[in-house]
């Protein structure tokens, strides 16, 4: 039962710091503007891959996009009868939006909860000609961490991505996903997150997003 607390609570400690709303493929926080006047829905389930069935954790995620520059959301993680839930909030606003000469920058902040301090960042996104690149710095408390990531999409419409990832914590992650659109209205993206320490902390997931849905 030890051995199933720990692999849970690390699982969650990634998934729960993290923005509900990818990139695509890029599971970090992004300076990439929204659909305006929106919202957003998906759904995860994911776990460590060796012990899946004892350990998945099924999510869903919110997150109403006011302008372009500015949403937030509510993630509800660990709807499974046997795992521990969250509600967590966050919030994001685009200080200024990507150039062909500088790169987007955004601040927000996620992980916000009775029962938790909230991590605050500072974000930075760059397109290219053969992908897009995004990094970023955390702070939670006193505890600072840093990502990187990198994306791009081959001719037949699948999506490709690398991401590293060093909570506040401590715990580090590096990320490798695959996905691609299934209709007009749904995508579907899996990957995988190789634990920096442990591999009892490894992650695979799954998620399906929808389309922004318009307000008004």
């Amino acid at each position: 039962m030890k051995r199933w607390t720990i692999v849970c609570s690390l699982s969650l400690l990634c998934l729960s710091g993290a923005l509900a709303i990818p990139e695509t493929v890029v599971f970090m926080p992004t300076a990439n503007l929204s659909s305006p006047r929106s919202v957003y829905l998906a759904t995860e389930q994911y776990g460590v891959p060796r012990y899946y069935s004892q350990t998945r954790t099924r999510c869903l995620y919110t997150q109403l996009m006011l302008t372009e520059r500015f949403d937030f959301g509510i993630d509800f993680v660990g709807l499974d009868n046997n795992q521990p839930r969250q509600t967590l909030a966050n919030a994001r606003f685009v200080l200024t939006p990507e150039s062909k000469r500088s790169p987007g920058v955004a601040v927000g902040a996620m992980g916000i909860t009775e029962n938790a301090n909230p991590t605050f960042y500072v974000v930075g996104t760059q397109t290219v000609s053969f992908g897009r690149f995004h990094l970023g710095a955390y702070q939670q408390g006193n505890r600072t961490g840093w990502s990187g990531a990198f994306q791009t999409s081959l001719p037949f419409g699948l999506d490709l991505a690398l991401e590293y990832y060093r909570f506040p914590s401590g715990d580090a992650y590096t990320s490798v996903g695959a996905g691609r659109s299934l209709n007009d209205y749904m995508y579907l993206y899996t990957y995988y997150s190789r634990h920096s320490q442990t591999r009892d902390g490894d992650l695979f997931g799954v998620y399906l997003a929808f389309t922004p849905f318009r307000l008004f």
